[in-house]
């Protein structure tokens, strides 16, 4: 009996040793794969990221300054607080592979769980009671484990930490560190086994990693009110799990991280993609400059594409889609759509466009397709089809026509749910594209880019970027953060980065986000770009004002300086007036500076516009007297057309351009001292008059344009309250005009909303009253804005190209800059009274500012009232400014001294 007992004893001691040997073992030999939580969506795996020299190329992108990326070195920076002892803090950090998973808070932000691991058996006492003049280290014990909490000599929270097993588990958030520690503790958690670990990396000096089914469950959740569609379908073209691992070969030019192939789920689009032979983006000269965020899917056997895509239609779409889609296909059959998907050839491209002032988001979709003329009947059909009684199904632009098909969401009934965002669509051909957007300006405006060669295959910075980073693939997703951002502005990016507590847009080290991927035998094999189109300016350059060139002048030009567009350079020049009224190139040599003669000073803007349709630019302006056409050829030599007047000899006050004309590419809008309207259509026939009956008396400018009842129509305002539109016939619809009973000083601005097919008007009052008004006439919101003193005023003030607006207040000596809706971004005082001019100044979404002229200075501010240039520029009349695109550089155009001067300022 006493033997056995002995054999019991020694068997427990046997059992009680090897069990503590296995959490021994298990505490020194555990990988970071075994602590993940299970509800990890996004980690980082890196060497380098704390160390705050590292480089990915020499003279190249900062990795620690990526979005995520440099909130996750921020919070191990944190650790070089614990000690005094600076080498003490860099050899705990320095070549460790450390790891950042993104958890969410118990207030609904986000924050990084920190992995360090620690040598097996080495003391590191030091971080049990560090000493440090920065920080004061208490403890408290969670769930029978120690936690260490870090505050500064205030008391405030930094950060927590703990050991567990062979590493330093940290947080900014003690709750998240809390949860973590009760989920280590569980006994199930050492049979866990990481998702990511089978696509782990070793080598890797860095590795992101995505949970998508987590992300995706993610965004439905939190986005549910504004979803983020595209992110959505974007995280459907990837694995369940993706490992992306930085690629020392392709970072040489810029850092592209890529992964080593993993089995995705065949459905929907990637069902469609799988096995198509990848092909690279060969059609950059279709993809305009203004693009903000671009999907492409290239696929080289259309046949197999549109076989296995039709019947993945329906799960790729909402109900309201599919329940399109059924009705369409009542409508005309299934032999005309068959017509329509064997048109289908190699590729399939939306790009989403960044917001002028009468859009929020602009879309437009690029189908390559073969014959191109065999889909015109199609849509041709369609437009008449769904215009019976709403508008004209087409007009003609450019030689071709413009489509208009009043169908819910038609590209998505036709490609499915990524393409959405076409409440109605317009039409047109180009080449062997066919164009689909969202709005008829959209498709106007990309158009006349093509014209002007506003593309990226005619950057030279654009050219060489996507020739170094773009490879063949079935997916090219790309985004430029900065003219991205208003689409930021909802939906689960915004939550995200919201709760991450600063500005995704902002002072990035990259200009593109490149994700490419190409699908094979079910695999997908992917990488993530970051790409900068040219090198970051250097500290003695960037915002600096240099003179780039003077012309002696003798007399200040009359009516300013007007920027011109040569053709087909597509780079701007320099025209001016002499008080004789010659127009002048001034930058030319003496015997070419002549232009012609003018009959009354210039009235508006001067217009580099092929309005004759000949393929290349003419000058188009008015005098007060009159409407002139001066065509340039190769050789510089001017060809004046003969002028055309308003009848009764009227005077003529402003000269606007439109969209369109019947024969050409553009329309223009005049209006009179008198109050009336006329729109010229052809530089061959006169002017026709709009508001026939009376004129508009006190009219504000700029007129704009809005869509309504299918129609386009010109929204007026009129100082002493009415607000009215008016079709390019002459009609004004019920129920305009408006009477508001209240003063304006600036005019009424409509803005389109694609994602409901709504149109607003917005204006404010003269006294500050902000008004937003349905196109049913209906007053949807009036407030109040705050007036600081009795003299001033506030009004709606268009970009001097009227491509956005903006709100101000005013008076002699100050004015403050409003948001669109009202908020106040900054103000200045102390101006000169009656010899100052403010000018809003839009050149695109990422590029936008005032310039401020006091007495002879003018200085640039950003909309937050930071300064722009180090110095104000010399200016006795209002500067022009054109940007030179891509090389993020403002040429400022200026009259001081006597001189016709050229300033220029790198503001990236």
């Amino acid at each position: 009996m006493k033997r056995r007992g002995l054999i019991v004893v020694i068997a427990l001691v046997v059992l009680l040793t090897g069990w503590w040997g296995f959490q021994r073992w298990q505490m020194y030999s555990a990988s970071v794969w075994k602590l993940l939580p299970e509800n990890a969506f996004f980690l980082i795996q890196s060497r380098h990221l704390q160390d705050t020299t590292y480089k990915v190329q020499r003279g190249g992108i900062e990795m620690r300054e990526v979005p995520l990326l440099n909130l996750a070195a921020r919070q191990v920076d944190m650790f070089r607080q614990l000690s005094d002892d600076k080498a003490r803090a860099e050899n705990l950090l320095k070549g460790q592979s450390i790891t950042y998973v993104l958890q969410k808070t118990a207030g609904g932000r986000f924050a990084y769980l920190v992995f360090l691991p620690m040598e097996a058996f080495q003391s590191y006492a030091w971080l049990e009671a560090p000493a440090s003049k920065n920080v004061r280290v208490t403890s408290h014990i969670h769930s029978g484990q120690k936690i260490y909490d870090v505050t500064n000599p205030l008391s405030e929270p930094i950060f927590a930490y703990t050991f567990f097993n062979n590493f330093l588990v940290s947080c900014v958030s003690g709750d998240v560190l809390e949860d973590w520690v009760r989920f280590a503790q569980s006994p199930l958690r050492t049979t866990n086994t990481s998702r990511f670990e089978s696509i782990k990396q070793e080598s890797s000096e860095l590795s992101i990693y995505l949970d998508n089914v987590v992300l995706s469950e993610a965004i439905r959740r939190e986005a549910a009110t504004s979803p983020d569609a595209g992110l959505l379908y974007f995280l459907s073209f990837l694995p369940g799990t993706e490992g992306l691992h930085l690629d020392k070969f392709f970072s040489t030019k810029n850092p592209t991280l890529t992964s080593q192939g993993k089995k995705v789920r065949l459905e929907g689009y990637v069902e469609a993609l799988n096995d198509q032979k990848a092909s690279p983006l060969n059609h950059t000269f279709f993809i305009p400059n203004t693009t903000a965020v671009m999907y492409r899917l290239g696929f080289e056997n259309s046949d197999n594409f549109v076989r296995k895509l039709r019947p993945q239609l329906e799960a790729l779409s909402t109900d309201s889609v599919n329940r399109s889609r059924k009705q369409l296909l009542n409508l005309i059959g299934n032999a005309r759509l068959d017509t329509f998907y064997r048109s289908f050839n190699k590729e399939l491209i939306l790009c989403q466009l960044e917001p002028n002032n009468s859009l929020t988001k602009g879309q437009i979709i690029l189908q390559q397709v073969q014959p191109k003329n065999g889909l015109e009947p199609f849509f041709r059909r369609l437009s008449i089809l769904f215009n019976k009684n709403t508008g004209t199904p087409f007009e003609p632009f450019q030689g071709g026509y413009v489509y208009n098909i009043n169908w819910h969401e038609l590209p998505a009934v036709l490609f499915g749910g990524l393409f959405k965002g076409f409440p109605k669509c317009y039409v047109a051909f180009h080449k062997n594209f066919v164009v689909y957007a969202n709005d008829s300006q959209v498709l106007k405006d990309y158009l006349i880019d093509l014209e002007y060669q506003r593309t990226w295959a005619n950057s030279s910075l654009y050219n060489t970027f996507l020739k170094t980073t773009l490879g063949a693939s079935n997916l090219t997703f790309i985004v430029n953060p900065r003219k991205s951002k208003e689409y930021m502005g909802t939906g689960f990016m915004n939550y995200l980065f919201t709760n991450l507590n600063y500005d995704i847009t902002e002072k990035l080290p990259f200009d593109q986000l490149v994700f490419q991927s190409a699908y094979k035998n079910g695999k997908a094999y992917s990488s993530l770009t970051f790409g900068r189109l040219n090198k970051a300016t250097s500290a003695k350059t960037l915002n600096k004002v240099f003179l780039q060139q003077e012309k002696p002048f003798e007399t200040p030009p009359a009516g300013g300086i007007y920027l011109v567009r040569n053709y087909p350079s597509s780079l701007e020049k320099t025209i001016v007036v002499t008080p004789s009224r010659e127009l002048q190139n001034p930058l030319l040599e003496e015997n070419k500076r002549k232009i012609t003669q003018l009959d009354a000073p210039i009235v508006g803007d001067i217009y580099s516009v092929d309005f004759l349709s000949i393929g290349r630019l003419q000058y188009v302006f008015a005098t007060q007297k009159s409407l002139n056409v001066i065509d340039e050829d190769d050789r510089q030599r001017y060809l004046s057309l003969p002028p055309i007047t308003l009848p009764a000899g009227r005077t003529i006050r402003s000269f606007q351009r439109l969209e369109s004309g019947i024969e050409g590419s553009f329309r223009f809008l005049v209006i009179d001292t008198e109050g009336f309207l006329y729109l010229w259509n052809s530089p061959n026939q006169a002017p026709v008059v709009l508001n026939r009956s009376r004129p508009f008396v006190d009219l504000l400018l700029p007129i704009n344009e809005v869509e309504y009842m299918g129609k386009r129509h010109f929204l007026f305002t009129q100082g002493s309250g009415q607000v009215g539109l008016i079709s390019e016939s002459g009609v004004i619809p019920s129920p305009y005009k408006l009477e508001l009973n209240t003063n304006f000083s600036g005019p009424f601005f409509g803005v389109f909303t694609p994602e409901n097919g709504t149109t607003t008007l917005i204006g404010i009052s003269k006294y500050g009253e902000l008004f937003e008004i349905t196109l049913g006439g209906q007053v949807k919101r009036k407030v109040q804005l705050f007036r600081s003193d009795p003299t001033s005023f506030f009004r709606a003030r268009a970009a001097i190209n009227n491509r956005d607006w903006i709100l101000f207040r005013e008076s002699e000596t100050q004015f403050a800059v409003l948001d669109k809706q009202g908020k106040e971004l900054f103000s200045a005082q102390g101006l000169i009274p009656f010899r100052n001019d403010v000018q809003y100044h839009f050149l695109g979404s990422e590029v936008k500012f005032l310039s401020v002229k006091s007495g002879n200075f003018t200085t640039l501010y950003n909309l937050n009232g930071t300064q722009i240039g180090d110095k104000p520029i010399p200016s006795e009349i209002p500067i022009r400014v054109n940007l030179v695109e891509g090389y993020n550089k403002l040429l400022i155009h200026s009259y001081a001294n006597k001189k016709l001067q050229t300033w220029s300022l790198k503001i990236r």
